[in-house]
């Protein structure tokens, strides 16, 4: 079985989806019945065993002719199936789908711009799509009933265990040397503006604006200074975010290694993660791994990852998050979260997911002779042409 592995998502990112491919390749390479061909647009990062070919960068613009470069390259590699890091299609071979989220679909986002219009495609041209969790799977059968629920499986994002685990009080003392950060902080991990507000990190600012309702969380022979650490995300911190914050609350943003963040966890009094929706919520397993207490919501996937381990908030009222920080000051409920947070982080690995893709490859393949199959994919083939023929730049 050959793979061809469109690692488009390494050009466009290093966010969390980036995460999920570099933990992914090594594991599907890793397996003797496999080999992997990656089409490499810039950025995909070097594994063993795996071959690489470079391949012009995605536009957004041309994704037809692109989707039909694809087919040349799957036929020249000897491809049986395809897979893609985002949502780009060949036309030609099978294709099996990870879906992340459905958060375009739901939050409002102008779904005629070209990236979501692909992502619609390569859901459409999919054999298989493999959700990172139960509720993805659930919206998207909602927002696709015609796709047949046997062809859309899930499988649990994992956790690189060796980088994010529990560390020691030196290497803590020693990343905020580093990076000048204050003895008592917490997290926000990844973007904060997003056009939505789904993410809805500004609700952390706006309850820790509430100064009277706070302060009492420091206990009296302690510092009473508090740092909200912005890993990641915009390169600057809004002002809107923090104006009107108390002179001893201060902000601060960086970019960390995947060590330093497992440092940055450990010595954090929590990770406030308020998201209203995520297709799995991978910050919140990293944290909990390290040790760190997290307060986050019931919304999305959110809920189905944390489980009991976890503070959990509607997301929408201010004092209710003033309330979880003190929770998670308060040094009993803190020894909890600890506990039950290492314990449910550990029930994430990466190999069930590797797994459950190799499963789908080989049903995709075993697939491609069917005259249903030819048929299909001759008929998207003919539009695509019509597309490529016929598509501008805009």
């Amino acid at each position: 079985m050959r793979l061809l592995v469109d690692g488009v998502f390494f050009q466009l990112s290093n966010s969390g989806i980036a995460r999920v491919w570099r933990s992914l390749l090594p594991r599907l390479a890793a397996f003797p019945d496999i080999e992997i061909t990656v089409l490499d647009r810039g950025r995909s990062p070097r594994f063993a065993g795996i071959e690489y070919i470079d391949f012009p960068s995605y536009t957004f613009t041309s994704t037809a002719s692109d989707s039909l470069l694809i087919d040349v390259f799957a036929k020249d590699c000897d491809a049986d199936v395809f897979l893609t890091t985002y949502y780009t299609t060949p036309t030609q071979i099978p294709s099996v789908l990870i879906v992340y989220d459905m958060i375009p679909e739901l939050f409002g986002f102008d779904m005629k711009l070209r990236a979501w219009q692909e992502k619609d495609l390569a859901i459409s041209f999919a054999q298989y799509c493999l959700c990172i969790s139960e509720n993805t799977r659930k919206d998207l059968l909602r927002i696709y009933p015609k796709f047949d629920p046997e062809r859309v499986t899930t499988a649990y994002c994992g956790l690189d265990s060796k980088a994010f685990r529990p560390r020691e009080e030196k290497e803590v003392s020693a990343f905020r040397k580093e990076y000048e950060v204050a003895e008592d902080y917490c997290i926000l991990v990844g973007s904060r503006e997003q056009h939505t507000g789904y993410k809805n990190a500004g609700l952390l600012f706006d309850a820790l604006k509430k100064q009277g309702q706070f302060f009492d969380v420091f206990d009296q022979s302690s510092r009473s200074e508090l740092q909200i650490l912005c890993v990641g995300g915009e390169p600057v911190v809004q002002k809107h975010f923090t104006e009107g914050l108390p002179d001893n609350i201060t902000v601060k943003r960086v970019d960390l290694t995947d060590d330093e963040l497992a440092c940055a966890y450990t010595g954090a009094r929590a990770l406030v993660y308020p998201s209203l929706y995520e297709g799995f919520g991978l910050p919140v397993v990293e944290a909990m791994s390290c040790g760190c207490p997290v307060i986050t919501t019931p919304h999305g996937s959110l809920k189905e990852v944390a489980g009991d381990a976890a503070v959990l908030i509607s997301g929408k009222d201010a004092n209710e998050l003033a309330n979880a920080l003190k929770l998670a000051w308060n040094p009993a409920k803190r020894d909890e979260l600890r506990e039950r947070g290492l314990e449910r982080a550990g029930r994430f690995t990466w190999e069930p997911m590797a797994e459950e893709l190799r499963k789908l490859a080989f049903k995709a393949a075993d697939e491609r002779a069917s005259p249903e199959i030819i048929n299909f994919m001759k008929e998207w083939n003919r539009l695509r042409r019509i597309q490529a023929d016929i598509d501008v730049s805009l």
